[in-house]
């Protein structure tokens, strides 16, 4: 499936009822689960319970620290590789995935997902994708897929209650930046308000999504910010953590999240990519630009090394030295800019 083939074969209404039909479900999504991510498969997973349904929640690993704080009491969350369930165990009805149609962000449960394809429905709000479900639901105007599962949630008559709600606009928040970045829209606001009426504690998700995070971040982050290297000309920047730094101060790979937003704080920085090296030789790539006449897509900027996201905010991974992947980036940025 190419980039331009990654469009809807469905609608939400259909979605809907084809789950009000089925009886069991398997909900994932990508490895290292964002707010968005993770908001997604635990609304989701919420509002089938609340009209019968059987649903296992699986995740693939690692889960941020800071977002463990808002998975409710009493929901198990399956994660893949543990040794008492390293695949789900229940045959669903339908699986479902979220927040990605990307097989390189399902690697590690392709070998379940794949031969499930006919069953699978995808529910998505990235530029591009695979084919992994026979049905795809992606609304790329969405800040955030758990907007889109909110829309599907009223489709299937459940109400949303504080639960859900607080789910939901821990998405909505973490995938705008808490509403600061361009992605941001009226409707986002719209359903920002719905959320905070049903019971969802904005300063209650903001101290435990934002300001609950271990201390071997903040050493992390230090290190970051050192290896900060400006080029093209000083509107890009970009920023490398090599496996001896999370070794060193004992980081995990979850505890760069938001690390890639730092340097747009300063006014000539357009662009900003985070390198790390979490694993010896296994180099992740996180991309974001700011929105101008001159920004650069870094969508296409993250597709060179085989990647993808959005046009603001974008993401890839590649083997090999990382000294090899920073001269690379920093190649692909002085050619973009340009």
């Amino acid at each position: 499936m190419t980039e331009n083939d990654y469009t809807s074969n469905t609608t939400l209404a259909d979605i809907a009822a084809i789950m009000i039909g089925a009886n069991s479900f398997v909900i994932t999504t990508h490895g290292k689960p964002d707010g968005d991510a993770l908001g997604a498969v635990l609304s989701l997973g919420r509002a089938l319970e609340a009209i019968g349904k059987t649903v296992e929640r699986w995740i693939i690993p690692p889960l941020p620290h800071a977002l463990r704080g808002i998975v409710d009491e009493g929901v198990k969350l399956h994660f893949h590789g543990d040794e008492h369930a390293p695949m789900p165990t229940i045959e669903p009805d339908r699986v479902i995935v979220v927040d990605t149609g990307a097989w390189s962000q399902l690697d590690a449960l392709r070998s379940w997902i794949e031969p499930r394809r006919e069953k699978t429905i995808v529910i998505d709000h990235h530029l591009h994708g695979d084919d992994v479900g026979a049905k795809l639901f992606v609304d790329t105007s969405a800040a955030a897929v758990c907007e889109v599962i909110a829309r599907l949630i009223d489709e299937l008559g459940v109400e949303i209650d504080r639960v859900i709600a607080q789910t939901l606009f821990v998405g909505v928040a973490s995938d705008t930046g808490w509403f600061r970045f361009s992605n941001t829209t009226a409707a986002t606001h719209d359903l920002a308000a719905r959320l905070m009426r049903a019971g969802a504690d904005h300063a209650a998700i903001y101290r435990v999504t934002e300001q609950g995070e271990r201390p071997e971040k903040l050493e992390l982050m230090k290190r970051a910010l050192q290896s900060l290297q400006l080029v093209a000309g000083g509107s890009a920047a970009v920023m490398t953590l090599t496996y001896e730094d999370f070794q060193q101060v004992g980081a995990l790979p979850e505890d760069t999240e938001r690390f890639v937003d730092l340097p747009q704080a300063v006014a000539g920085i357009e662009t900003v990519v985070l390198i790390s090296e979490p694993r010896k030789g296994a180099t992740r790539m996180s991309f974001r630009s700011k929105p101008s006449a001159t920004a650069i897509n870094v969508n296409e900027l993250a597709q060179r090394f085989g990647g993808g996201g959005h046009a603001r905010a974008a993401g890839a991974k590649m083997d090999g030295p990382i000294d090899q992947v920073r001269q690379a980036v920093i190649e692909a940025l002085e050619a973009a800019s340009r």
